[in-house]
C-alpha cells in the first residue's frame, strides 16, 4: 500500500511541477508537441501518467496476478486524484 502512495505522489507532483514557471515546465513543453494519445501517458495528464508508471512498476516488480494488477493501478490513480484535491485545497488557502 505504501508503494501506491509513493508512486501516486511522485507522479502527481511531477505533473504539477510542469506548469509555467515550475521546474519541469521544459518537459511539459516538450511532450505537448506529441499527439494526445502519446503525450497524456507521458505526463500531460497526471492520472494517465500515474496509471502508466504504476502499471509498469507492478509488471516489473511483482508476481503477476490480474486482479492485483488492476487493484494496484486503480488505487494509484485514485490516490493521485486525492493528491490533486489536497494540492488544490492548499493552493486555495494561499
Amino acid at each position: 500500500m505504501i508503494e501506491i502512495l509513493k508512486i501516486s505522489l511522485i507522479t502527481f507532483m511531477f505533473c504539477a511541477l510542469g506548469h509555467e514557471g515550475m521546474i519541469f515546465n521544459f518537459y511539459q513543453r516538450l511532450i505537448t508537441r506529441l499527439p494526445d494519445w502519446l503525450s497524456w501517458p507521458l505526463g500531460k495528464c497526471h492520472k494517465c501518467f500515474t496509471g502508466q508508471v504504476s502499471l509498469w512498476y507492478y509488471v516489473f516488480t511483482k508476481e503477476f496476478n490480474t486482479f492485483d494488477l488492476m487493484f494496484f493501478v486503480s488505487a494509484s490513480i485514485i490516490s493521485s486524484m486525492g493528491w490533486e484535491k489536497l494540492y488544490t485545497w492548499l493552493d486555495d488557502i494561499n
